[in-house]
């Protein structure tokens, strides 16, 4: 696992002053890849996902396929496990043609560095890092870290206080550290290392870095900017009592103190009685008995599901409770979408504005109801060359058979489907039809085999409607489906080869 204890949800009563409408949230499996800890996407228009593994690995997923060879591959030079690892990494703003990305990860002597690299292909050249900045880490824990490029074009970077428990070191409130600390820099306008943005607001100042942009951080799991207002949102996972979420508006000029660890969320942290001026309080928060450790989203700024428009979609790690946060005049509506869940490890957003979440099964697409088929992928027609068994994500004692053939009627599709049904029990499902020249997509009304005969003579007793199968061709090698059956449940999924039927090549 990655992080501490994160933790979610607040406890002002102005946040639930203005109750929002219902979303019905639904995850959708993408890819079943483990441990990945940060989502982003290159801004080159290419539909292409770029997962981060905390063990240094970045696959690439595009078109609903994990491409076989990694991104980027430096698992040789870090230290992974815990907290530590390959954290986050970003895309040039001008990564069309500089092809320049960024990491921050743990090396192997335990302190947290920011480096970049050149993209040449489909792969990072491991021999172009140049190292920009490393941070001493007092200990193992709390090294927070996501880089962003903001949309002034510099570079974000939340560090957590350097771990142990209670920040032990003083490093949050320390002006003379980094740690604790978001951090701003020009990354972009020199060749080589970076400058320190004029603009910044403690340039100049005598004993405090001038790297620094806000303050009083513990351990930011996770920050986005929102890709229509440029605001900012900080998830800082707390300590005993509470997890938050802090908010940055666009038009900030930085300084912000948000008040780790003379507090924690709204709460005095280091003694009953505290001095809360000049820090900012979060803008939502909730104590541990809803989570323990807060998981940062994004805002949903896709064009599918308009009911999550301009919602910040953000978890927890522990119970895997997901909520809603937006603005409502000068409130924020908190509406809980997903009452519990697997572990969650980081949110993400494609070009689209869709958000994913990465999760301890996998990286799931979040929607308003069954997902909606995506318009980034080419379909092909159904031909013979469709023939075979598929499975879903990996899932070798399920899967589908489907045979495309001829006859003096025209062509046909017959599909059988081995499944389980909401008991446990095997289901056998059938569907065929014919074909519509050159379709590349087909809806069959699918059956349920049933009868006390059907084992043992392969002929069922009597066939059951259960509902409706959509089948669209990705390529030869992939099919998107969706289901509506009812009782049975209602899904997406994505099918891929694992056989052909003899004497049928996949072309």
């Amino acid at each position: 696992m990655i992080l501490k204890y994160h933790k979610v949800l607040l406890l002002l009563a102005t946040f639930w002053l203005n109750p929002v409408a219902a979303v019905d949230l639904q995850l959708t499996r993408v890819t079943d890849l483990e441990s990945v800890v940060d989502i982003k996407h290159a801004g080159d228009n290419s539909n292409r996902l770029f997962l981060l593994q905390q063990s240094g690995v970045v696959r690439i997923l595009e078109n609903a396929n994990l491409q076989p060879t990694p991104f980027v591959d430096i698992s040789r030079q870090i230290v992974s496990g815990g907290e530590q690892g390959l954290l986050s990494l970003d895309f040039s703003p001008n990564f069309t043609a500089n092809s320049r990305v960024y990491l921050y990860y743990t090396n192997r002597d335990g302190n947290t560095v920011l480096s970049r690299f050149i993209a040449r292909g489909e792969t990072v050249d491991p021999h172009s890092e140049e190292i920009l900045l490393v941070i001493n880490q007092p200990f193992a824990n709390h090294n927070g870290g996501r880089i962003e490029f903001g949309p002034d074009g510099m570079l974000y970077l939340g560090l957590g206080d350097g771990g142990n428990a209670g920040d032990p070191l003083g490093n949050a409130q320390n002006p003379q550290t980094l740690l604790g600390k978001l951090i701003r820099l020009d990354v972009e306008s020199p060749t080589s290392g970076f400058v320190i943005p004029a603009d910044n607001p403690f340039v100049n100042h005598s004993g405090i870095r001038s790297e620094i942009w806000a303050t009083g951080l513990r351990n930011p799991w996770r920050m986005s900017f929102d890709s229509v207002t440029g605001d900012l949102f900080i998830a800082d996972v707390g300590q005993n009592n509470f997890e938050e979420v802090n908010f940055q508006p666009s038009n900030s000029t930085g300084g912000e103190n948000y008040g780790w660890n003379i507090m924690e969320a709204n709460q005095c942290f280091l003694s009953a009685d505290c001095n809360s001026n000049n820090l900012i309080p979060p803008i939502a928060a909730y104590d541990h008995s809803q989570g323990c450790s807060i998981t940062g989203g994004q805002v949903y700024r896709g064009t599918d599901y308009p009911e999550l428009a301009g919602r910040y979609l953000y978890g927890d790690f522990c119970t895997g409770r997901i909520w809603s946060l937006k603005k409502n005049q000068n409130n924020w509506d908190v509406e809980i979408l997903r009452d519990s869940g697997n572990g969650m490890f980081t949110f993400g957003e494609d070009q689209k504005g869709n958000v994913y979440l990465a999760a301890s099964d996998g990286v799931f697409l979040l929607s308003d109801g069954p997902p909606k088929t995506q318009n980034t992928t080419t379909s092909i027609p159904i031909d013979g060359s469709l023939s075979g068994s598929y499975v879903t994500d990996g899932l070798l004692d399920q899967g589908i058979i489907i045979t495309v053939g001829d006859n003096a009627q025209g062509r046909f599709i017959f599909v059988t489907w081995f499944t389980y049904d909401q008991t446990g029990q095997p289901l056998w499902l059938v569907g065929n039809d014919f074909l519509a020249d050159n379709a590349s997509r087909i809806t069959l009304t699918m059956q349920r085999l049933q009868g006390p005969v059907f084992l043992g003579r392969s002929v069922p007793a009597s066939r059951i409607d259960v509902g409706t199968m959509t089948f669209t061709v990705i390529d030869c090698n992939t099919i998107q489906t969706s289901f509506e059956f009812g009782s049975l449940g209602n899904d997406n999924l994505t099918l891929k080869r694992l056989t052909n039927i003899q004497g049928r090549d996949c072309q």
